[in-house]
């Protein structure tokens, strides 16, 4: 994630804030210019601080309670930005604790979404169960639940769920223990969840990804619900952490998939931050060490090579790592990328620096 500025006086925005902290004027995202604009009041609109007769915005209508801080055209006829505008059901936020979770899933899906408009994806708000796109229900299981919509967290035909006990830190580091995972976040799911609409989109029905994407994953054809069920069963295949990043990822080609690209938005977050902070890792041993040196010094989103990328990237994951555990704390990034699993991000790197 960048680390933006004010307008006004330069001062670090971090990307939830709706106020300089320094000069105090308002701040708001702007999702097509992909920046922070420090906004002042302006004949009923929001205008660039010091550019009255710049381009018109008004708040996304989620500000209101405090679940949105970006910007929409001063003319939008739905007030809801780009992210809120993919919100299909949400619950009732009538409750401290429901209003708390939607906050979360929210502050998680806008950087979920700023990542998507980074690498230049389509981000269409789907607007029937037959269009694409792509929809998000935020479901609590303890309300009724809309005769459309699911019950478990998952992802169908463009419509992600997601369920809101996910949403409860408590609740969510015990499903975690429960899975024998190794991670789980809002941001996390979001990622993976968003992986199988993309497959979708960019693989299903091109044919040249699709032989390689074979090549690389597996299969897709076999039965995907006797799959998961062998995996409940069984739990994951002899030997998985050779060939994949998770364990969960081993119970089909499509879970493969869709882990593998949470992966890849994860370090590419990661790179990003480390840019943004110009971080350098260079410690005394790293020139008997290989891979330990590192200078943040490129553009993930960019046409950077793939080794570059994932070298420095997993030169930042180490000293992040390290720095985690002497607080106590787990790894930021705990997990070990064998050379297989290399592999397919260079698949994914590869399918989305063709659409620059």
């Amino acid at each position: 994630m960048q680390i933006f500025q004010c307008g006004h006086c330069e001062h670090v925005i971090l990307f939830e804030n709706v106020r300089c902290e320094r000069c105090k004027n308002e701040v708001a995202f702007e999702p097509k210019l992909l920046r922070f604009i420090t906004v002042t009041e302006h004949n009923g609109n929001l205008i660039e601080i010091n550019k009255p007769h710049g381009y018109t915005w008004k708040y996304c209508k989620n500000k209101q309670q405090q679940a949105c801080n970006w910007l929409v055209d001063s003319d939008s006829a739905s007030g809801l930005c780009i992210s809120c505008e993919l919100n299909r059901y949400i619950p009732n936020i009538g409750t401290i604790e429901n209003l708390d979770g939607w906050r979360s899933l929210q502050f998680a899906k806008h950087r979920l979404v700023y990542s998507l408009l980074k690498h230049q994806l389509p981000v269409d708000r789907k607007q029937a169960p037959q269009d694409s796109g792509i929809s998000f229900d935020f479901i609590n299981t303890k309300q009724v639940v809309p005769r459309d919509a699911h019950t478990m967290t998952g992802h169908s035909g463009g419509k992600i769920t997601i369920t809101m006990n996910e949403a409860n830190s408590v609740q969510r580091e015990q499903a975690r223990v429960d899975m024998h995972e190794h991670y789980r976040t809002l941001l996390g799911h979001l990622r993976h969840e968003v992986g199988h609409y993309y497959w979708d989109l960019l693989i299903r029905d091109n044919p040249s990804w699709l032989e390689r994407y074979r090549a690389e994953f597996g299969d897709e054809r076999q039965d995907y619900s006797q799959a998961l069920q062998r995996h409940y069963d069984n739990g994951p295949v002899a030997d998985w952490n050779l060939h994949y990043v998770t364990e969960y990822a081993s119970s089909h080609p499509w879970e493969d998939w869709a882990e593998t690209w949470s992966h890849y938005l994860h370090l590419t977050d990661i790179m990003e931050t480390a840019a943004a902070l110009r971080v350098s890792v260079n410690p005394d041993y790293a020139d008997k060490n290989q891979g330990l040196a590192m200078t943040a010094d490129i553009d993930p989103y960019g046409q950077v090579d793939f080794d570059l990328f994932l070298s420095k990237a997993l030169a930042v994951i180490f000293a992040a790592n390290c720095l985690n555990r002497s607080m106590g704390q787990p790894d930021l990034y705990p997990f070990v990328l064998m050379p297989r699993v290399k592999e397919k991000l260079r698949f994914i790197h590869e399918l989305l620096k063709q659409r620059i």
